[in-house]
């Protein structure tokens, strides 16, 4: 593994997302044990927020810790993806469906702005593009869920940021139309359409994850 000092806020998160990528990337794979305190040097941490982050990946159900025996990467297989991108594309579903029936048009506003942000994003600038993704998403679950159904979408969506990003089989203009056409199913109060098209557009990224994490080798049972 690479050294890779990081800022000291937001520590445990950054280290998850650097597991993350050892894993996505091909360097660890199922059933191998992870070096902590080979982390702790590339990273320049102390224990704690690794011992946080294991947690974190833990109730992903990325890695398994045993007493005495250490952290271990889990079998990452295409069915756990696909489920993973079903159950959040269904949580928002829930959100977005609300938003229309709701029809706050500030909150409409807001999305169709930022929807003409990524629109007009660089098509190769990744990092921009997840960036706006996310916003539109986390600005569409903080109006249209609840407290719990909030909880409920942070515990999925922890490393589909890092999965996107090196998922390159998604074009730029596929990743705005999926999320201009919820916005505009939104805009014209039709929570049904809103819903299904989140829930479509979430299992075709899956699938797609699915095919790039496979050429790489990544999933287990390939």
């Amino acid at each position: 593994m690479a050294s890779r000092p990081i800022p000291r806020k937001k520590t445990s998160p950054a280290v998850v997302d650097y597991i993350l990528e050892q894993i996505f990337e091909g360097h660890l794979k199922s059933g191998d044990r992870i070096d902590l305190d080979q982390v702790c040097r590339d990273l320049d941490v102390s224990r704690l927020p690794v011992r946080e982050a294991i947690v974190m990946l833990e109730r992903d159900g990325l890695v398994t810790s045993t007493y005495h025996r250490g952290v271990f990467v889990e079998p990452f297989d295409a069915k756990s993806v696909i489920d993973d991108f079903e159950i959040i594309g269904l949580l928002s579903g829930v959100a977005v469906r609300r938003l229309a029936e709701e029809q706050d048009r500030e909150v409409i506003t807001e999305l169709e702005g930022l929807v003409d942000e990524l629109r007009a994003a660089p098509a190769g600038d990744r990092d921009r593009t997840i960036e706006l993704v996310r916003t539109i998403l986390t600005t569409e679950h903080r109006a249209g869920g609840s407290r719990r159904l909030r909880a409920e979408l942070r515990a999925f969506t922890g490393y589909l940021p890092l999965v996107f990003r090196i998922s390159t089989n998604r074009s730029h203009d596929e990743i705005v139309e999926a999320h201009a056409r919820v916005v505009r199913a939104v805009a014209a109060g039709d929570g049904e359409k809103a819903a299904r098209y989140r829930v479509d557009d979430f299992r075709d990224a899956g699938r797609k994850v699915v095919q790039e994490l496979a050429r790489r080798g990544v999933l287990s049972g390939e």
